[in-house]
């Protein structure tokens, strides 16, 4: 049996192989789910994330959108948080265009999450 050389280096170095969060396979649409290894892919570890240009990532999805209506569609993602875990932002860069901004999303230590739930229950 033959396999490509990049699957044997995916099987030797684990840190090659990108990861899903288990609620992509929720996500509804192919956009969504293209942006969301997109996002996963660039953002990494980096403390500030990183950005892409609106109409570059039109042009790369290879999206039939109008750009407005492609515009319309990324700042509603980014409204709803619609990318599990990952924060999204459109914003103007200095040069007055769209831009997409995402990065990992911080979660709090259990603990804090445990405490803030309980005090919203009403038992602390």
């Amino acid at each position: 049996m033959i396999i490509p050389d990049w699957f044997y280096t995916g099987l030797l170095d684990s840190s090659l192989v990108l990861t899903l969060d288990p609620v992509y396979f929720q996500l509804m649409g192919g956009l969504e789910r293209w942006l969301y290894r997109l996002v996963r892919k660039h953002a990494g570890q980096q403390r500030n994330g990183w950005q892409f240009d609106v109409d570059y990532l039109r042009a790369k999805s290879g999206s039939a959108m109008r750009a407005s209506a492609f515009a319309f569609y990324l700042r509603r993602l980014a409204e709803n948080q619609a990318l599990p875990g990952y924060e999204l932002h459109v914003k103007q860069n200095k040069g007055g265009r769209e831009v997409l901004a995402f990065r990992v999303r911080v979660r709090p230590p259990v603990k804090q999450l445990i405490r803030d739930l309980s005090q919203r229950i009403g038992i602390i």
